[in-house]
């Protein structure tokens, strides 16, 4: 009896932590909501890391039309359809990871990623990806469309110690990121996916499929209004 006590009584401990833990993280989802983002947990790890680090907040409306659209493109072409999670995608990610064994991508959308780079590690766990659901939905269901986006794309990375769409505009071309041109905006969202590996290599074949494959996307009728959508 004692030790179905003691069991029982950790197991509440631990659900209470959990509580009181998601609970601290869904305000900072509300909060933010309305405050203005400086940094990020992922920027501040960086920033202790490699003493200092470039980053540029802008608003969405000072960011070109091409990078908003290639950005959706290349990382997630329902952004403006779901609610913060791709079921499916998330679905068979668990499938591919947990019951056969294989190394897959997790699905995530651009709301999960604006949750992670802005409110936990980038651990990988069980935990972590739960508490990034949870809170992507609470954000989708918080924020606009346009706020997530603007967020996400601020504090991305974009290079070793690059964060930010204005911070990587400069860095690469020396330009503000209302000037991007077409092909420097697709190029940017094209490295999301790997930004240290192509800040250092440059284009590889694999990157120049991708290119074409976000090209190929931003053709579709549901970008040309993109912008307007978000507001």
């Amino acid at each position: 009896m004692r030790i179905k006590l003691f069991f029982k009584r950790a197991f509440f401990a631990a659900l209470a932590v959990f509580i009181l833990v998601e609970g601290y993280y869904i305000g900072q989802v509300l909060w933010y909501s309305v405050a203005p983002i400086e940094t990020s947990a992922y920027i501040e790890s960086e920033r202790e890391r490699l003493g200092s680090v470039q980053f540029r907040p802008v608003l969405l409306r000072n960011i070109s039309t091409d990078m908003v659209r290639a950005t959706v493109a290349a990382e997630d072409v329902r952004f403006m359809e779901h609610f913060g999670i791709e079921w499916e995608a998330t679905g068979e990610a668990f499938v591919n990871n947990v019951i056969e064994g294989e190394r897959a991508p997790g699905g995530s959308t651009i709301t999960q990623q604006t949750v992670k780079n802005l409110f936990l590690t980038h651990e990988k766990s069980y935990l972590r990806k739960f508490q990034e659901m949870i809170l992507a939905l609470v954000m989708e269901a918080t924020w606009s469309k346009g706020r997530i986006l603007q967020t996400y794309l601020n504090i991305a990375e974009f290079g070793e110690g690059v964060f930010g769409v204005e911070a990587a505009a400069r860095h690469y071309y020396g330009v503000s990121a209302r000037r991007l041109s077409h092909w420097q905006s697709v190029w940017l969202a094209a490295i999301l996916s790997n930004p240290r590996y192509y800040e250092k290599h440059g284009s590889t074949r694999w990157l120049r499929h991708r290119i074409d494959v976000i090209e190929g996307s931003m053709r579709e009728p549901q970008f040309a209004s993109i912008n307007n959508r978000m507001r």
